[in-house]
C-alpha cells in the first residue's frame, strides 16, 4: 500500500498528514498540528533552523511518517501570482523563457532571487495561458535546510494555494456548473483561489492572517499597509487590545474577499466561499456580499481526520494527496538549483547498489578474462616454440633441419629467449607470446620479401591488362541473350598503351560476325541491342559500330571491324566491392 506525507511549514506553526492508499481511495493514518516556540520562530526567520528542525524531527519520529515520499507546503507570505500568455505550448520552451517573460510583471522582486513555477490554465493553437507563481529562494532554502536537518528530505515543495486547490478537487467540491472561492488562512497571510467551471481562474495573496493581530502595523487602524511584512510585538497585549486587533484583521480579510468577488470575471456566479487553515472567530458561517462562508471540508466520513479543527490539515492533506499521484496541479518549486537539492541523498542507495553490482560483475569478468588470457598465453607459447623449432631449429637437436638456412641472426636470438622457459612467471620480462608471434611473422615476411626481390619475383610493377579477360567479357555479352543468333567469323584482341589524348591503357577487341534473323530489320535491332548492352557496362570504354551488309538470303546482317575498347581492371574492382 502506498504511503505519503504532506507537511505544511509556516513561520509560527506546522501541520502534517500521512495518507495510506491510492488517489481514489485513501485514509489518514496519522496527523499532527504543532507550534514552534517564539524563540525558535524568531531564529527561523533570521535563518537559524536548529530549533525548528528539532521540533519537526520529533513530530516525524513520533508519527512514523514515510520518509521516502514527502512533500512540503510553504506559506505564501512573500509569494506572488501573475497571469501570463505565451505564443506556444511546448513545456520545454516555456521553461526556457518563463523568467524572461514574467520579470516585467514582478518589479518588486529580484528575478534571480525567486523560483518561478506555472500552471497551464488553457492552451490552443495560438499559445498557452499560464498562472505563474514566484517564491523567494531564501524562504524555500530555509525550509529545505530545516527539513534536511530534521532528516526529512522533501521530494517536492509547493505553496499553500496549490495544496488547497488539490484538496478541494479531491473532494469534488468544484463542479463544472458553479464557482467558488477557496481560502487558506495562514499565520501572516491568506491565499485566495478563484475557481469557476472546475477550472482555476486566479490566485492572490492577502497579507493578513490569523496571527497578524500581533503585528505593530495594525495599531494604525485602517491605514495598514497590506504589503508590509508582519513584525512581532515585543510586549504583551492586554485582552481588549488583542480583541480589537483580531476584529480589525477579520474586517480587512472580509473586505479583501469582497474585492475579489467583485473583481472576478467568471461565467458562473460565485456561490460559496470555502475557508481552511487557521480559525478566525466569526469568519465561518458569515457572509461576504451575500456569499456564504463555509469550512473547506475535503475529508470523507470516517477517513481518519479529527472531529474538530480539521480545516487546519487541508494544505498538508492536499500535498500528501498530490504525492499519491492525485491532484489537478503539479507544482514544482524545487526548480533550478533547489530542484536538485538532496538529489544525491535520494539516489545514494540505488546508485551505490548499482555500483556494487557493477564492481562484482567486473571482478568476475576480470577473473574469467584472466583465466582465458593464461590459457591463451600457454597456447601461444607452445605455438611460438613450434614455429621457432620449425623455422630456426634447436641447437640441442642438430639432426632436425631448420626451415631457414642460414638462420637470420635476429631470429635466432629471439628464439633462444623462449626456448628454455619453464614457468609463466618467466614471461614477465619478455614480450607476450601472442605479440612475439606477430613480430616473428613480420620478420619472416620481411625476409621473404628480401629473397623475392633478390630473385626478381616481385609485384612492385603492375602487369598490363589481360587480353584474354577482355575477350571473355565481350564474348560473355555476345552470348547473354538467347534471342540473338550470332555467328563469330573473326576475333582479335590487342593491348594499347595510354596516349597523350587522355585515353587510358586498355584492350582493343576487333569482331567480325554475322547476326542471323528472320529479316534484316530484326538483325539490325539485335546488333543495336548488343552494342547498347556493352556501353552499359562499367568496364567498356568505347564501342565503334561498323557498317553492316545484308545477306543474299535476306535473313541476317554481317559486319567487319566491330571495335570494343575494354579495361578489365574496372571489372575486377567492381567485383571486389560487391564481394
Amino acid at each position: 500500500m502506498a504511503r505519503s506525507c504532506g507537511i505544511r511549514i509556516g513561520p509560527r506553526r506546522f501541520e502534517l498528514a500521512v495518507l495510506d492508499g491510492s488517489p481514489k481511495r485513501h485514509k489518514i493514518s496519522a496527523y499532527h498540528v504543532g507550534e514552534f516556540s517564539p524563540e525558535d520562530a524568531a531564529a527561523f526567520a533570521e535563518g537559524d533552523v536548529a530549533g525548528v528542525a528539532a521540533t519537526l524531527k520529533e513530530a516525524a519520529k513520533s508519527h512514523r511518517i514515510p520518509f521516502e515520499n514527502i512533500s512540503v507546503v510553504v506559506a505564501t507570505d512573500h509569494a506572488a501570482f501573475r497571469r501570463l500568455t505565451v505564443p506556444f505550448t511546448d513545456r520545454q520552451k516555456i521553461d526556457q523563457v518563463l523568467k524572461f517573460e514574467i520579470e516585467s510583471e514582478l518589479p518588486h522582486l529580484d528575478i534571480d532571487g525567486v523560483v518561478v513555477d506555472y500552471h497551464v490554465m488553457s492552451e490552443n493553437d495560438a499559445g498557452a495561458e499560464l498562472l505563474v507563481s514566484a517564491a523567494p529562494k531564501d524562504d524555500l532554502q530555509r525550509v529545505i535546510a530545516a527539513c534536511e536537518k530534521a532528516g526529512i528530505e522533501p521530494l517536492e515543495i509547493e505553496l499553500e494555494a496549490s495544496a488547497m486547490v488539490n484538496a478541494a478537487f479531491a473532494a469534488d467540491m468544484c463542479q463544472i456548473d458553479d464557482a467558488q472561492l477557496l481560502v487558506h488562512v495562514g499565520e501572516h497571510s491568506t491565499c485566495v483561489a478563484v475557481v469557476a467551471g472546475a477550472e482555476i481562474r486566479e490566485f492572490r495573496v492577502i497579507h493578513l492572517g490569523a496571527m497578524s493581530h500581533l503585528a505593530k502595523e495594525l495599531e494604525m487602524g485602517d491605514d495598514v499597509d497590506l504589503d508590509a511584512d508582519p513584525v512581532e510585538d515585543d510586549g504583551a497585549l492586554d485582552p481588549i487590545e488583542m480583541e480589537r486587533r483580531v476584529e480589525q484583521a477579520i474586517k480587512r480579510i472580509r473586505r479583501e474577499l469582497g474585492r475579489t468577488i467583485s473583481a472576478a470575471r467568471t461565467p458562473q456566479t460565485i456561490e460559496a466561499i470555502y475557508v481552511c487553515g487557521m480559525e478566525m472567530p466569526g469568519l465561518i458561517g458569515s457572509e461576504v456580499l451575500g456569499v456564504p462562508i463555509y469550512v473547506l471540508d475535503c475529508f470523507d466520513e470516517d477517513s481518519g481526520q479529527p472531529a474538530d479543527g480539521f480545516g487546519q490539515l487541508v494544505a498538508a492533506y492536499g500535498s500528501a494527496f498530490r504525492q499519491l499521484g492525485g491532484g489537478v496541479m503539479k507544482p514544482s518549486l524545487r526548480r533550478e538549483e533547489l530542484r536538485y537539492t538532496g538529489t544525491w541523498e535520494r539516489l545514494e542507495f540505488p546508485v551505490a547498489f548499482a555500483v556494487l553490482l557493477l564492481a562484482a560483475f567486473l571482478l568476475l569478468f576480470y577473473i574469467a578474462q584472466g583465466a582465458q588470457l593464461q590459457r591463451l598465453r600457454k597456447g601461444a607459447l607452445y605455438q611460438l616454440r613450434s614455429a621457432n623449432l620449425h623455422a630456426v631449429g634447436d641447437p640441442s637437436k642438430p639432426r632436425q633441419a631448420a626451415l631457414m638456412s642460414p638462420v637470420p641472426e635476429e631470429l635466432g636470438k629471439r628464439a633462444a629467449k623462449y626456448r628454455n622457459i619453464k614457468t609463466m612467471a618467466e614471461l614477465d620480462s619478455l614480450n607476450d607470446p601472442v605479440q612475439e608471434l606477430r613480430e616473428v611473422v613480420a620478420l619472416m615476411d620481411k625476409e621473404v620479401l628480401e629473397v623475392s626481390k633478390a630473385v626478381g619475383d616481385t609485384q612492385e610493377f603492375p602487369l598490363p591488362p589481360s587480353a584474354f579477360s577482355a575477350m571473355t567479357l565481350v564474348l560473355g555479352k555476345l552470348g547473354s541473350n538467347k534471342a540473338w543468333r550470332p555467328s563469330l567469323r573473326g576475333l582479335q584482341a590487342s593491348y594499347e598503351k595510354r596516349n597523350n589524348k587522355g585515353r587510358q591503357e586498355h584492350i582493343r577487341i576487333h569482331l567480325d560476325a554475322t547476326f542471323f534473323a528472320k529479316d534484316t530489320v530484326e538483325a539490325t535491332r539485335h546488333i543495336n541491342e548488343f552494342a547498347r548492352s556493352l556501353r552499359e557496362e562499367q568496364w567498356c570504354l568505347e564501342v565503334e559500330t561498323p557498317q553492316t551488309t545484308p545477306l543474299k538470303t535476306d535473313d541476317g546482317l554481317s559486319f567487319k571491324k566491330f571495335v570494343v575498347r575494354v579495361d578489365p581492371k574496372l571489372f575486377h574492382e567492381s567485383s571486389n566491392k560487391t564481394q
